[in-house]
């Protein structure tokens, strides 16, 4: 018998509804894991079965789906703290502990994609944000 949930496109399709509870950020911030003003996730590496333990209080609060803690954890954001040399490891440990908790709840899993400090709105610089995702996805390539 197969064990896997649902997938998210057979959810919506059978017109159920998806919730997906996220603000990592904001949690660890008022527990004083993070850093006010600079908000990178450190605390996956620093902390890992803290964010192990979030993902569960999120699940049990209802989220059908695991939301790894990926917000932030890009060159921009880590470079503010001195730690752009740990993105990947960060990247990919929120994503290991998120699979580990959405297999053993049996909820989804998803990744996280934060917005960048990069853009510029009159579009000059679309290359370089471009590039950041680019390098960033290629980095993070997982398997699970």
């Amino acid at each position: 018998m197969d064990k896997r949930p649902k997938g998210l496109v057979k959810r919506l399709q059978d017109g159920e509804n998806v919730i997906v509870a996220e603000g990592y950020l904001f949690v660890f911030q008022r527990r004083c894991y993070l850093k006010a003003g600079a908000f990178v996730p450190e605390v996956v590496l620093e902390y890992p079965e803290l964010v192990k333990q979030q993902y569960r209080e999120f699940v049990r609060a209802g989220s059908d789906v695991v939301l790894a803690f990926t917000y932030y954890a890009h060159r921009e954001k880590m470079r503010l703290i001195g730690r752009e040399d740990v993105i990947v490891e960060a990247n990919k440990t929120a994503l290991r502990l998120a699979r580990e908790v959405a297999d053993e709840t049996g909820t989804l899993m998803a990744g996280n994609v934060s917005n960048t400090t990069l853009y510029e709105i009159n579009g000059t610089n679309d290359d370089v944000v471009l590039s950041s995702f680019k390098v960033t996805f290629n980095k993070l390539s997982y398997n699970a």
